[in-house]
């Protein structure tokens, strides 16, 4: 028997509509919309100078790829980086909007910067204020192998230029979505981490997917509580030839200014509880957790068994770039009901339906997908499961039923119309018995963050190729039903609903 696993109780307790860690009685007002930015008091700054977006690479060859390029990225580089994975990237009507996608639009991801000195930055850890577009540093000097060492010596952190540091200020978005949040917590660090891992490809840098780390202790070095701001991700930048040298004295506990700290604040206990839950304690455990991860041969190759799903030729690919896509992304609020072509469909699945380079090693993708198709030219509306081989065609469609479903998509994405009128609704699903098996609790993080970086890079070749996306929530327990035995065991990660936008 399987033993009792926490982050599926908690899965199971915040599933729509009456996951018993949700109170439907809890009201969410306009007024109670927190603060949506961290700011430090009195640090010293550097402030971007990013100027025009760039007019190359194309979005579509930097989405769903990753560079080797061993080298580190200067000021200018880290700047655009950053800013085109959480900056501000237009004002309409008073709102700021960020490069992507988050829930409710309160922004609680916060980004962290550890590097030794690079041209143009000094040596230190920073602080990315998106607001003032400008890092704040929060230390003085390399303090890159306090990471490796809370990474049990990984060697990528070790010789990274720079790490990025994710975290969630998880009240903020808690304030809305009470316990769900944590979920949230990956679906909105992974739409930002799939714009840096496509800026950093189209950039020509290494990057690397680390979630084996010990939590305290990276949240010591950021100077951040770490039950109420909760470490996510680590992503190394590029790489040097020599490793981080070990500082000479220990690191000092620091505790700096920042406002507002309380502002609209809530208590969520489930949520750090979950958090703790999912955490590592100590070096031997990340390393006994990585080794573990690791251990597993890789699968047999396989063939797609059923519709084959051709992509765009490179010749009719749009070229927009991927910086360009950026800026005009958004989230539709409105679908015409108009059809997509097929081999669009195809290529913004290809582009999405991607490995990530990770310290952890899969068996297979952690992700599986299924879409209900509402309006594709030459594809009859229906339910399909979208099949992946390691050979080409890469992707291919295996029928489940067909027949009319906008009205059963729409409730099933929370009584949505979006979910109706969109041309295609995309489910990432994941095996999550499975995949606390191999991972253990930590496992849910990962399930989570892959399958919304997969809806990331899909919100961005959906907009490269012209069409428009929104993420969507949904009553989790009647979509796995409703997909039928082929999904069988397999829970909602993300809903990604994929249309012509309606002018």
């Amino acid at each position: 028997m399987d033993r009792e696993y926490e982050t599926l109780g908690y899965h199971m307790g915040t599933q729509h509509p009456d996951g018993v860690l949700l109170d439907s009685r809890r009201p969410y007002l306009p007024s109670m919309r927190p603060a949506l930015y961290k700011e430090y008091k009195d640090l010293p700054s550097v402030a971007f100078q990013i100027g025009a977006a760039a007019g190359e690479p194309s979005a579509l060859a930097a989405i769903g790829s990753f560079s080797d390029e061993e080298r580190a990225p200067d000021l200018n580089t880290l700047e655009r980086i950053l800013h085109y994975s959480a900056g501000i990237t237009k004002k309409i009507r008073g709102y700021a909007f960020r490069a992507a996608a988050c829930t409710g639009a309160l922004y609680h991801i916060e980004l962290y910067v550890v590097c030794g000195k690079i041209s143009g930055l000094d040596a230190g850890v920073y602080h990315f204020d998106p607001k003032g577009s400008q890092l704040l540093r929060l230390r003085e000097g390399d303090h890159r192998t306090a990471l490796a060492e809370a990474s049990a010596g990984n060697e990528t952190v070790l010789h990274a230029p720079v790490t990025i540091v994710y975290t969630d200020v998880y009240w903020r978005n808690a304030i809305k979505y009470q316990a769900r949040a944590y979920r949230h917590s990956f679906w909105d660090s992974g739409t930002i981490l799939a714009n840096m891992l496509a800026m950093v490809k189209s950039l020509s840098l290494r990057a690397t997917v680390v979630m084996g780390f010990v939590d305290k202790d990276v949240a010591y070095l950021l100077g951040i509580d770490p039950m109420e701001e909760l470490p996510l991700a680590l992503v190394p930048l590029g790489a040097e030839a020599a490793p981080a040298q070990k500082a000479g004295s220990k690191l000092a506990e620091i505790d700096p200014d920042w406002e507002p700290k309380t502002n609209g604040r809530l208590e969520f206990p489930v949520v750090s509880r979950i958090h703790q839950e999912t955490s590592l304690t100590n070096p031997d455990s990340v390393s006994a957790w990585v080794q573990a991860s690791t251990s597993k041969s890789e699968g047999p190759k396989t063939q797609v068994n059923g519709l084959p799903l051709n992509t765009l030729p490179d010749s009719a690919l749009p070229k927009d770039s991927l910086e360009r896509v950026i800026e005009g992304r958004g989230s539709s609020r409105a679908f015409s009901r108009d059809p997509i072509t097929l081999d669009r469909l195809a290529t913004l699945l290809d582009r999405s339906i991607r490995p990530i380079r990770t310290d952890y090693r899969r068996l297979k993708a952690l992700a599986q997908t299924y879409i209900i198709v509402n309006a594709v030219e030459s594809l009859a509306p229906g339910v399909y499961q979208v099949l992946v081989s390691s050979e080409e065609p890469r992707l291919g469609l295996h029928r489940i039923r067909l027949g009319e479903f906008r009205s059963r998509a729409a409730h099933l994405a929370l009584n949505q119309a979006l979910g109706g009128d969109a041309a295609v609704n995309i489910y990432y699903m994941s095996d999550l018995v499975e995949t606390l098996r191999t991972y253990g609790e930590r496992g849910y993080r990962l399930a989570q963050l892959e399958a919304a970086v997969m809806a990331g890079w899909g919100y961005l070749a959906a907009y490269a190729l012209g069409v428009g996306a929104t993420g969507l929530t949904f009553l989790d327990g009647l979509v796995e039903d409703f997909l039928g035995d082929s999904a069988d065991g397999l829970k909602v990660m993300f809903l990604l609903a994929v249309g012509v936008p309606r002018k």
